[in-house]
């Protein structure tokens, strides 16, 4: 009996340990991108991202967000795994970040917590 519970433990510890070695990530690509279709892909190397991440997210986090931010461009070379666009992962990742200058109760609670 202990057999059975040591093997799925073990199996979901490699797991995490290659996730977190390989730095994997799932980035969803919205349905406008230039340089590569609309798409969720496991990237290996996506160490400016956070788990679930779209690049508009991650240049909008940013302290001086630049007008051509180029998250995208380094994506094209780290795609594992292609799968279909998810609108809700896409939602999830929060695109479009609340700007610094707004009010406490327009501050959704997701952002308030970094």
């Amino acid at each position: 009996m202990k057999l059975l519970l040591q093997i799925p433990t073990a199996l979901i510890v490699v797991l995490i340990l290659a996730t977190w070695l390989a730095s994997l990530r799932l980035v969803v690509l919205p349905p406008g991108s230039l340089k590569l279709k609309a798409m969720t892909a496991l990237v290996y190397q996506g160490h400016g991202f956070r788990l679930i991440d779209s690049p508009l997210g991650m240049c909008g986090r940013r302290a001086y967000p630049a007008a051509d931010c180029v998250a995208m461009n380094h994506l094209g070379k780290r795609v594992l795994l292609r799968m279909p666009f998810s609108q809700w992962l896409y939602d999830f990742t929060d695109p479009y970040p609340v700007s610094p200058t707004a009010s406490v109760e327009e501050t959704p609670l997701r952002n308030a917590i970094q």
